[in-house]
């Protein structure tokens, strides 16, 4: 009774998203109004725990509005002045191609998400593919598979607590994370390019011609993985996944254009260098001096987001009608999209600070070496629920570590899987779907090519791919996990 009770305001939560016509909103409210009310009436949980666990979370919730605010001032700004489609036309010059998929899925989306994260990736990445050729549909699916870079998205805080929580170094944690993501890497670059290809022709095409999409996808995923694991061992965790997936974007660049990167999108570009430029400098300034509140500031891909959207009004032409709209469109997308994505990290938030996730994980734990088959499914859940690799691994990782403990398994390992099938995890929850689905539904028109874009219609897809890709995990985990003991 307790394990239906502890999971039941995740199964309110889903059941709710069944229905289209409820607002956005409401399916993660209810959700978390119904964990705190049982953590408090059933599981008898100290009021002051919820408090604190609302205290702890309180700033990260205002940062995660604050940074998609800028996202979505940045985006609008780049769409209305032409910059988007500037840059699309430098980026590929083939159209929607297989080899332009995988240059925005395992190169640039996974960049941005690994120097701002909080899904800022999706409010600039979709809008690009959209400018490259996609439909709404695949654009939005391409970003989210985009997000596989989770171990070191916003330069890696979910895998420091997941080394805290293990007891073992950074770099360590950071490598061990990167073995276990080699089924992110490998399985994102084969769907890639079947989402991509399909949409790309209308024509009946043999298995062997899948099966080469397929090997290209899988071929692209594996250098980046190895391009990761080599950064993270000579630069360190923190910087390993922007290194890498520059690295991955520059290749495929040379590749789409025939060895050449100019001409240049020109000043199209100057917003997302501010962006990147300014996040990865605030964030070295912020962990080499203690400025305090300031420090956080400087570091927030926020303040540059929206530094790079005032001042690309500067110099990018914005005709005078749309910088009218402007302001309103994006007040508008910002609540669409912040609110829910903020009430799905406070459901997290309740069900751990509530003791219901120490309840579900310990059921779990109890079935033995059983869970060693079931870890990464417990470790997707958090990820699924919190859109979020830190508060993954704050609201499982201690559980994960005990139960490993308990049969024989090093922390390190079962960390390590933790850390990398979390943050895959994220690309199917509610949290990442809403914010693609808000941000491609405004491109979907009546003749629009291909599937319509839809929340169901992009959980159909993403779900299985994350599904197979845990069952994979644990298979790895009841094989290879008590050799690490």
């Amino acid at each position: 009774m307790g394990l239906f009770l502890a999971i039941l305001p995740i199964l309110l939560t889903l059941g709710l998203l069944a229905f289209p016509k409820i607002p956005a909103a409401f399916p993660p409210l209810l959700g978390t109004i119904g964990a705190a009310v049982l953590a408090l009436w059933y599981f008898g949980a100290p009021a002051s725990d919820l408090i604190a666990a609302w205290n702890d979370t309180f700033w990260t919730l205002v940062k995660v509005l604050a940074i998609i605010g800028g996202g979505v001032l940045l985006s609008g700004v780049m769409d209305r002045t032409g910059a988007q489609r500037k840059l699309a036309n430098w980026l590929s010059t083939g159209g929607p191609t297989i080899a332009a998929a995988l240059l925005m899925a395992h190169g640039v989306v996974p960049f941005l998400e690994t120097v701002t994260g909080f899904g800022v990736s999706v409010l600039i990445g979709l809008p690009l593919l959209l400018s490259l050729g996609f439909a709404p549909y695949r654009a939005a699916i391409l970003t989210l598979l985009g997000l596989m870079i989770g171990p070191w998205g916003s330069m890696g805080p979910g895998t420091l607590i997941a080394a805290d929580v293990a007891g073992e170094s950074l770099t360590d944690m950071g490598l061990v994370s990167g073995w276990m993501n080699l089924i992110p890497f490998v399985v994102s670059g084969i769907a890639v390019s079947v989402v991509a290809g399909n949409g790309y022709t209308t024509e009946r095409l043999s298995r062997r011609q899948k099966f080469a999409w397929a090997a290209m996808g899988a071929g692209s995923g594996i250098v980046l993985w190895a391009i990761t694991m080599g950064a993270n061992l000579l630069l360190g965790t923190p910087v390993a996944g922007a290194v890498a997936t520059l690295v991955m974007s520059v290749l495929w660049l040379l590749y789409i254009r025939r060895g050449k990167l100019t001409p240049g999108p020109g000043r199209s570009l100057v917003p997302y260098l501010i962006l990147m430029v300014g996040t990865i400098a605030g964030q070295v300034v912020y962990r080499i001096v203690d400025l305090g509140a300031l420090g956080e500031v400087l570091a927030s891909p926020a303040l540059w987001s929206t530094t790079a959207a005032l001042v690309s009004l500067t110099f990018l032409t914005m005709s005078a009608e749309h910088r009218r709209a402007l302001p309103k469109a994006t007040v508008e997308m910002w609540w669409n999209v912040a609110i829910p994505t903020a009430l799905y990290v406070l459901l997290g938030v309740m069900i751990a600070g509530g003791g219901l996730a120490d309840v579900i994980a310990g059921s779990l734990a109890a079935l033995g070496p059983v869970y060693l088959f079931i870890m990464p499914f417990v470790a997707g859940l958090s990820g699924y629920i919190t859109a979020s690799g830190t508060g993954a691994n704050a609201m499982f990782g201690a559980t994960q570590v005990a139960a490993a403990q308990g049969l024989g398994v090093s922390p390190l390992w079962a960390m390590g899987l933790q850390n990398s099938a979390a943050g895959w995890a994220i690309i199917a929850g509610p949290a990442r779907i809403e914010l693609a689905y808000r941000m491609a539904e405004v491109y979907q028109r009546s003749d629009t090519p291909g599937p319509a874009v839809s929340r169901g219609a992009l959980l159909k897809v993403l779900l299985p791919i994350v599904l197979l890709s845990l069952v994979l995990w644990g298979i790895v985990g009841v094989i290879f996990l008590p050799m690490t003991g």
